[in-house]
């Protein structure tokens, strides 16, 4: 039990963490032994926390000087004009391509409805975290068994 507490808060973190986030939090949690649900479960639920988390600290972290740098240059993407003009389809395709962290900045940055985009990201982030888990399932099985 303590295990599985503890590879699920390592997967959890691996999905928060910006580098990391669902890319390599699903197939690094179920390479250390969590089974595939769990993986995607975790992982998923640590890298959409990224974006409540910088809704509602948006202001505060833009404070920070080295922060506001980078939301300022994530901001000024081209990712950002298109969410403006696309809203919700846009997040939902782009959260996996750009991450979660840059798209919860340019959502905030352009004005995009809290609700929206919470949950067009929470979308994505389950269906593109369901497709990487049975992906790295699959890929396990064929090489491993």
């Amino acid at each position: 039990m303590l295990e599985y507490i503890w590879l699920s808060l390592t997967a959890w973190f691996m999905g928060f963490f910006p580098l990391f986030e669902i890319y390599l939090a699903i197939p690094g949690a179920m390479a250390m032994g969590l089974d595939v649900v769990s993986a995607i479960i975790w992982s998923s639920f640590g890298n959409f926390i990224a974006i409540p988390f910088i809704v509602v600290f948006y202001d505060q972290l833009s404070k920070i000087k080295r922060l506001n740098k980078y939301f300022i240059k994530l901001s000024q993407s081209k990712f950002s004009d298109r969410v403006s003009r696309n809203g919700f389809t846009f997040i939902l395709i782009a959260t996996p391509i750009v991450g979660a962290w840059a798209v919860a900045v340019i959502g905030k940055f352009v004005g995009m409805e809290k609700g929206k985009l919470l949950i067009s990201s929470a979308i994505s982030i389950g269906i593109y975290g369901v497709i990487l888990g049975v992906l790295t399932e699959l890929g396990i099985n064929t090489f491993f068994n």
